[in-house]
């Protein structure tokens, strides 16, 4: 869903997310261009998302208000915010001290990984497969291997220009939830800084990193059954 990636869409959909709304109190309360939040909320209205409530008694307002697959959207918004919140602002040599793994990692793949769950899984083959030392620590999960680290210098790395994270958002699965995947890229900021990062490693570590491609071209499950049958321990989620 293209929506969900542009600018102001989940401002609205978390101030909907606290009860209907009519358009002029959205745009005060969200902020920016009132053009483009008009066209956020037209997009999110076409999508299914969003719909008109019309008041029958006075004033009668045409209120606006979450459909039913629109909050479970802003709900799983919600809870992401929760775990990372923007307010971090680490600082930009902070980041690359440890983005500059996931800098290299995108440089070494061809600048583009596909879920956090792939790119979870390509930092844990690096230091548990291909011996590679990084400030990465992983512990049994869900989707197997884990750290909160990596997903925390992603959201600081977006912040800071470097990578951009694109968010798809797949319809409810069988049990009504809503499953949001992401795509890392890196920006053209984060190229160049990708680039010199890679190029400061030791051949060993860039030998390492480029094996990796081969696993991140792979389809998710088979992914996820290499790494589930040759490291059960660590993929034992509670």
């Amino acid at each position: 869903m293209r929506t969900l990636r542009k600018s102001k869409t989940t401002e609205i959909l978390l101030r909907l997310l606290d009860g209907s709304k009519y358009v002029r109190e959205l745009l005060s309360e969200v902020g920016g261009s009132a053009q483009t939040v008009e066209m956020r909320i037209h997009e999110l209205l076409k999508e299914g998302l969003v719909e008109e409530e019309v008041w029958e008694t006075w004033p009668y307002r045409k209120m606006l208000k979450l459909t039913d697959r629109g909050k479970d959207i802003a709900r799983l918004l919600k809870v992401e915010q929760s775990f990372f919140p923007a307010a971090r602002k680490a600082a930009t040599k902070d980041i690359l001290e440890r983005g500059k793994w996931l800098l290299a990692l995108l440089h070494a793949v061809g600048g583009t990984i596909s879920g956090a769950t792939r790119l979870q899984k390509l930092l844990f083959l690096l230091k548990r497969e291909r011996g590679i030392e990084t400030p990465y620590n992983f512990t049994p999960y869900m989707f197997g291997p884990h750290s909160p680290d990596v997903l925390e210098d992603t959201i600081d790395l977006e912040m800071a220009g470097y990578i951009g994270i694109q968010k798809e958002v797949f319809d409810p699965t069988l049990a009504g939830d809503c499953v949001i995947r992401r795509k890392y890229e890196l920006t053209p900021k984060g190229v160049r800084a990708a680039s010199g990062s890679y190029k400061k490693l030791p051949a060993e570590h860039k030998r390492a990193l480029s094996s990796l491609k081969r696993f991140n071209e792979m389809r998710q499950t088979e992914l996820l059954k290499y790494v589930y049958t040759k490291y059960p321990k660590e993929s034992r989620g509670g």
